[in-house]
Formats: structure tokens, sequence, C-alpha cells
């Protein structure tokens, strides 16, 4: 569930805890949504989820992971393996990684785009990212 405001999601959740995976992902939905994307959210048949195959209006598509943290290498794995197994559904659509803080350097395979969340939130509809 993803509510229209992030400040929405203390009603859903009890906790106390911060919810920093689920607000960036709203926010990251809701952004898909403001440049025009078809969004649909991926179970593939090894198991896998993966957040987001956005369809952009250009019909281009993209295969996104949204993680808040990825500074521990089991997250990082598990996100990548997520998006390389539906890349063999969807083999045209590109494959991002969005993010808060970035992982170590050269941990994220040739053809996954990482993006941290605020440079991805300010890309432009015409440099291709969907």
């Amino acid at each position: 569930m993803y509510p229209v405001d992030t400040g929405l999601i203390a009603l859903f959740d009890r906790s106390g805890k911060a919810n920093a995976g689920h607000a960036l992902e709203t926010a990251v939905l809701h952004e898909l949504h403001r440049r025009g994307a078809k969004v649909n959210y991926v179970h593939t048949e090894g198991g896998f989820e993966v957040d987001f195959l956005a369809r952009g209006v250009d019909g281009e598509q993209t295969l996104i992971q949204v993680c808040a943290e990825l500074d521990n290498p089991a997250t990082l794995a598990r996100e990548v393996r997520a998006l390389q197994d539906a890349a063999c559904t969807w083999p045209q659509a590109a494959l991002q990684l969005i993010t808060l803080s970035a992982p170590p350097a050269g941990s994220v395979p040739a053809g996954v785009a990482l993006y941290l969340a605020a440079d991805w939130l300010l890309l432009q509809e015409s440099s291709g990212a969907v």
C-alpha cells in the first residue's frame, strides 16, 4: 500500500520504526506516476520480487528496485538477484537500483544502473530514465 503522502505511513505502521525504505519506495512510485509511467509490481517465476516495472510514455521499460541502505552485501545481492531474474522475462527493460546511500564502489554488476535517490528524483524525463 502506498499512501498519497509519505507522512501517512505512520498511520499504517504503528511499530515506531523510521520506515525510510517504505517512504523512499513511495516517493519513487509517486515520481514514476508524475513522469507518466504505467507502473506494475513484478513477481518472477524464480520467486523474486521487483518493486516496479515502469513503462514510460515512450514505451521504454525499466525494472526498478528501491532499497534505503545497501551497505550489507547480502542486501545488495538480494536486490540485484531480483532484477537479474526479472530481466529474463523483460530482456528489453533497463535495470535500476535506487538507494539513499551508495554501496562500495564496484559492487554493482554491469548492466544495473545505480542511482542515489536524490539524483534519480532530479533526473529529467528526457534523460532516458523512466
